[in-house]
């Protein structure tokens, strides 16, 4: 897994991400593909789509009840369970997970959609194939990704996204929801934002977004981002361990420079920035919120780019161009958040000290935020941004680990 390689890079170019580890991997890719309805075949790997698709519905559209229709898939007969807001393509054998799922999927899109600013709805549903075994996830990923299926198998368990469909196995009750909220993260953001958010940030978001604590009774999950014990045991493990990467490597690094240290350090980098999108969020009394809110609506409006050409604060061009192709680099902290990034630096590395002390995990059971200092309230006025066509990407990937049960 250390020898991957990173294809070619544009501007604000597609961008797959991997999550990989013994526990739990995710990879996307932000090619965009529409699978038109739920039909008795899959879509055939590798078919060229020309029309992008967008990510999401409206919570109004999400039907009261699925239209479910035979699906198969190299043979084997499954189901497309048409939600509105997600089609379920599903080969799976655990009748629980597939009842649960199609509660699931459409509760955390309005999680994402709501989560730090109103985000737009776009006219079309999400795809994820869902297959009983890694076997048969295997097979369906070396068909549509013939030239990736290596890296992919390198995976202990997991999944991956590709042209905004997500592509999952069971890998058991927990886990299962776990990667499917980190996959639906980075499936809307590919198919709704026009422009690349810088990988720290993305990958951030959609570790922030696996919070969650079960419905009871069946009724729906309830997504609180603080509910994240894997990552809050990994972070305080960076912190005890002395491995805590300074801010500006964080945002300078990729998952792929992480994994080149082995797993833990890949572990740590997710701990990471998971932790930086809470202190972006509500760190420094808010102070950084209103930045995270602009960031975002640029990223859905298609701004980042020019904003950052622009920018007397981004840094240098290289610092800038480096921000726009390979979505790296301190130009966006300079440009959204703060000019004086040692400053930031400091303040971020006082933030994650103070969520690990002695004592917090009582409130990341609870979801209750461990810094003692009140965030600023969000700003009222801030809009739900516009939905537009994604912008054109070239593939790039990322690797991000969730820690083993």
């Amino acid at each position: 897994m250390s020898t991957m390689s990173t294809a070619p890079q544009t501007d604000f170019a597609r961008c797959a991400r991997f999550v990989g580890t013994l526990g739990l991997a995710v990879a996307t890719l932000s090619t965009v593909v529409l699978v038109t309805a739920c039909s008795s075949v899959a879509p055939a790997p590798g078919a060229v789509h020309s029309e992008a698709a967008p990510a999401a519905v409206t919570t109004e559209l999400r039907r009261a009840e699925p239209i479910i229709e035979p699906w198969t898939y190299a043979g084997k007969i499954g189901e497309c369970i048409d939600l509105g807001t997600h089609r379920l393509h599903s080969l799976l054998r655990d009748p629980v997970i597939r009842d649960r799922m199609q509660i699931f999927l459409p509760t955390a899109l309005d999680h994402y959609r709501s989560a730090i600013i109103p985000l737009p709805a776009a006219d079309g549903p999400i795809d994820v194939f869902l297959f009983g075994s890694r076997t048969e996830w295997l097979a369906y990923t070396r068909e549509r990704l013939p030239q990736e299926a290596a890296m992919y198998e390198q995976i202990g368990r997991g999944g991956y996204t590709v042209e905004g469909d997500a592509v999952l196995y069971d890998i058991g009750r927990w886990d299962t929801f776990t990667i499917a909220a980190h996959e639906g993260w980075h499936a809307y953001t590919q198919r709704v934002f026009r422009h690349s958010l810088p990988v720290w940030l993305e990958e951030g978001i959609a570790c922030y977004m696996e919070g969650v604590r079960a419905g009871v009774d069946g009724g729906p999950p309830k997504f609180i981002p603080w509910r994240n014990f894997e990552r809050f045991g990994e972070l305080r493990d960076v912190v005890s361990r002395g491995r805590l990467i300074p801010l500006g490597e964080l945002v300078e690094g990729t998952p792929q420079d992480a994994l080149a240290g082995g797993r833990t350090t890949l572990l740590g980098y997710y701990a990471q920035v998971w932790a930086l999108v809470h202190f972006l969020n509500e760190g420094e009394g808010g102070r950084y919120r209103k930045g995270l809110e602009r960031l975002l609506g640029d990223a859905v409006d298609g701004r980042i780019a020019s904003t950052l050409w622009e920018s007397r604060r981004a840094g240098t061009r290289n610092e800038r161009r480096m921000a726009i192709g390979r979505q790296v680099g301190p130009a966006v902290l300079r440009e959204y958040f703060a000019e004086d990034l040692e400053r930031i630096s400091a303040e971020y590395e006082a933030f994650v000290r103070a969520v690990v002390q002695r004592g917090n995990g009582e409130k990341i059971w609870r979801g209750e935020t461990p810094i003692l200092t009140p965030p600023a309230p969000a700003s009222a006025t801030s809009p739900t941004v516009s939905g537009s066509s994604p912008a054109a990407s070239s593939a790039a990937t990322s690797i991000a680990p969730v820690a083993p049960r």
